[in-house]
């Protein structure tokens, strides 16, 4: 890392940590924004990880390595920062309702929709791999629901 983009990111840290008390204290379309921003890193981060394996398939390790490193700096720079930014590190419970909600949205309203239009359109393929994820995400949601519930045993 050259000391130009050590010296920003230290900034940006300090300004950070001078600034907000907390993700609540963020102007609302700041805090959307972030999340915005987060969500486009993590979609960069796997697409450039599939990229790597296309190109190391087809023999190109140079393209591959290139690839990586830019997701990797996609997930644990620039979404590490943002991440932090939003105070996105809650408590074992708050985490757990939030995986919680996520899957559970994702199981019965996102994917079933997706798969009814796809179905509507005749993309039948794509209905029933949504199909198909909206169960493994039911089952993402039961393993987060009994992770919370042995929490709560535990106390």
């Amino acid at each position: 890392m050259t000391l130009k983009i050590l010296l920003t990111t230290a900034v940006a840290a300090m300004a950070l940590a001078a600034g907000a008390a907390s993700a609540e204290d963020l102007n609302p379309q700041t805090r959307a924004n972030l999340e915005a921003a987060m969500h486009g890193e993590a979609f960069a981060n796997l697409k450039y990880l599939r990229f790597a394996e296309v190109a190391r398939e087809s023999g190109n390790d140079e393209l591959a390595q290139l690839f990586e490193s830019s997701a990797n700096v996609e997930a644990n720079e620039h979404f590490a920062r943002e991440a932090d930014a939003l105070k996105l590190d809650g408590t074992n419970d708050a985490n757990l309702v939030d995986a919680m909600a996520g899957e559970q949205y994702e199981n019965v309203t996102m994917y079933i929709g997706f798969a009814d239009q796809a179905e509507a359109v005749g993309d039948l393929r794509a209905a029933a791999m949504f199909r198909q994820i909206a169960s493994d995400e039911g089952d993402h949601y039961e393993r987060y629901r009994a992770a919370a519930e042995r929490l709560r045993q535990s106390r």
